[in-house]
């Protein structure tokens, strides 16, 4: 299952794609390796592998966390894939991309040698604009890397050494913080994560973007709000995890239970999920 270019494996997690996303996975399948793992019910593929990636069919929702970790699992099976580029199915990349992102990771790497985890930048697929955090402020190491305290997993890369080091995905999280989790757990080892200002895709982030007094507030799926109530609870007892990440992202779901029950559509449904990830956080849970 090896890249004879890189030694690249993909990882891609698929949960009901759109026609136009499962054409663009076939397009990419046809020139990398890669797995595969379908969130989906039923299987959107009838067959164990599509064109040169291996498919794994969960035949339920397991997860973001889990469906990348049994993707990861099966990739390092071949002793030859030193590299694991992770993509989402809506995101929008070119047919080169895996090999550019690995290429920015070598090269990078050799001005920072504890990188851990190199995304590109990211652009709203929508509206054209990059996501940018109004909190933190970029501030470049070299021409191309911008470190980040975390970097979300749709189109980044690391590698096999590393993810022998800091270890899988936190499978309990399900999906919600998984990526940021990681990175953590990775800066609590002495690496660093960030970003390409080189590499772009787009994408999309939650389901909507609103636009309020000035500020862009991303509006997820209902069931979501449960997982992100939930995950902050559990992930404010680890110490590794920042404190300005616990008190900001506290805040802003003090002020989420306040106006999206008025403000927001489908806002009550959202507050419904809110209160049960409440509920659900403030149980103790084995892995804390």
């Amino acid at each position: 299952m090896t890249n004879k270019q890189d030694n690249i494996a993909i990882i891609i997690i698929l949960f009901n794609p759109k026609r136009e996303d499962v054409d663009n996975i076939k397009r990419l399948s046809i020139r990398y390796e890669g797995v595969i793992v379908d969130n989906s019910c039923p299987a959107i593929f009838n067959e164990d592998k599509v064109n040169r990636m291996y498919y794994i069919a969960m035949k339920d929702n397991v997860g973001i966390a889990k469906a990348q970790n049994i993707g990861i699992q099966k990739a390092l099976q071949n002793n030859d894939i030193d590299y694991l580029v992770f993509m989402d199915q809506d995101s929008t990349m070119s047919d080169s991309y895996p090999t550019d992102i690995v290429a920015e990771f070598k090269n990078i790497s050799s001005s920072v040698p504890n990188l851990a985890f190199l995304g590109p930048r990211i652009n709203n697929k929508e509206t054209g604009k990059e996501y940018k955090s109004i909190i933190h402020k970029d501030k470049k190491t070299t021409a191309q890397f911008i470190p980040r305290r975390e970097v979300i997993s749709s189109g980044g890369c690391t590698t096999r050494e590393i993810m022998s080091v800091v270890g899988y995905n936190d499978e309990s999280l399900f999906i919600d913080f998984v990526d940021f989790e990681w990175c953590w757990r990775a800066r609590s080892k002495n690496y660093v994560c960030g970003i390409s200002s080189n590499i772009i895709i787009n994408h999309k982030v939650g389901r909507k973007t609103l636009s309020i007094g000035g500020f862009f507030i991303i509006i997820s799926a209902p069931f979501r709000y449960y997982y992100q109530f939930r995950n902050h609870l559990w992930l404010i007892r680890k110490k590794y995890v920042p404190l300005q990440w616990k008190i900001n992202i506290g805040i802003k779901h003090l002020a989420r239970l306040l106006y999206f029950p008025l403000f927001i559509e489908s806002g009550i449904e959202c507050w419904k999920y809110m209160i049960k990830g409440i509920a659900a956080g403030l149980k103790r849970h084995e892995t804390f």
